[in-house]
C-alpha cells in the first residue's frame, strides 16, 4: 500500500514563520487578557502619578502648625526669635504638653522640638531660615494663632493646615504675618497627598474638640477660648495664681 510521506516531511521556513506568528499572538492575547504582570504597589504609584488632581471638595484640615521664621547667624535676631519661644511657653504653660519631638499627629497642644533652633534650619524642611514651630489641634487655633499675631513683633510668621497635601498646605492654604519668606517647595508634589494617611479631622491623635477636665479658657471672666466637646460646657475651674480662674471642659 502507499504511506503518506507528508507528515515526515521537515518543516519548511514558511510553516516555521507562521508558526512564530501563531505563538506570538495567542502570547500577547494572554497578556492583555490576563492579569498585570507589575506588582501592586507599583500599579498604586502609576496611577498616583498619573493622576494629580486635589480633591473636591478639599480635604478636611486635620491640625495647623504655625512658625517663627527668622535670620540664622544674626545673634540679636535670633534672641529676639528664641525669646519669643521662651514667653509662648510660658504664656500658654497651662495649656501646653510636653515638647513634641516630631511635627504630626500630636493629640495635643504642644512646642516642636526636633532640631537645633539657634545654629541650623530644619533639614528635610521647606525652610530656608531659622524656625521655631508649634503643633496646633484644631481646638486650640482660635487660642494660639490670635495672641502670636500680636505679640510676634517684627517677626514673620506663617500658619498652615496640614491636610496631608503638603504643597498646598505650605503654599495657597497659608497665612503669612509679617515678610514672607521664600520656601523650597521642591520637596512636596503639587495636588499629591504625601503626609497623614489614615488619619482625618478628629481621630484620637488630631482632636477637633477638647475632652473632659482639658483647659478650654483662663482669665477672670474672659470665659472659653477653645471649643470643648458635645456634650461638655467650659466651666471655671481652679485658680492657678492671683487673677488667673482657669476654665475646663465639664
Amino acid at each position: 500500500r502507499a504511506v503518506s510521506t507528508t507528515s515526515q516531511l521537515p518543516p519548511t521556513s514558511q510553516d516555521m514563520a507562521l508558526h512564530l506568528l501563531f505563538t506570538l499572538a495567542c502570547a500577547a492575547f494572554v497578556c492583555v487578557s490576563g492579569h498585570s504582570t507589575y506588582y501592586p504597589h507599583v500599579a498604586m504609584r502609576r496611577d498616583k502619578h498619573n493622576n494629580h488632581s486635589l480633591p473636591s471638595p478639599p480635604p478636611g484640615i486635620i491640625s495647623y502648625h504655625v512658625h517663627i521664621t527668622y535670620t540664622l547667624f544674626n545673634p540679636p535676631i535670633v534672641k529676639k526669635a528664641l525669646a519669643l519661644r521662651e514667653r509662648t511657653r510660658e504664656h500658654f504653660k497651662e495649656y501646653l504638653a510636653p515638647d513634641c519631638l516630631g511635627r504630626y499627629d500630636y493629640g495635643v497642644l504642644c512646642m516642636i522640638a526636633d532640631h537645633d533652633f539657634e545654629n541650623t534650619t530644619l533639614i528635610g524642611g521647606p525652610f530656608v531660615s531659622g524656625e521655631w514651630s508649634m503643633f496646633i489641634p484644631v481646638a486650640y487655633h482660635s487660642l494660639v494663632v490670635p495672641w502670636l499675631l500680636q505679640n510676634r513683633g517684627d517677626l514673620s510668621m506663617v500658619v498652615h493646615p496640614n491636610t496631608g497635601y503638603e504643597y498646598e498646605d505650605h503654599s495657597i492654604w497659608a497665612m503669612w504675618a509679617g515678610q514672607p519668606w521664600p520656601l523650597d517647595m521642591t520637596i512636596f508634589e503639587k495636588d499629591t497627598q504625601t503626609n497623614e494617611f489614615g488619619h482625618f479631622p478628629g481621630d484620637s491623635e488630631n482632636p477637633i474638640c477638647l475632652g473632659k477636665g482639658a483647659v478650654c479658657g483662663d482669665g477672670d471672666g474672659a470665659g472659653p477660648s477653645t471649643i470643648c466637646c458635645f456634650g461638655l460646657a467650659c466651666s471655671k475651674a481652679e485658680v492657678v495664681q492671683p487673677n488667673m480662674q482657669l476654665f475646663r471642659c465639664t
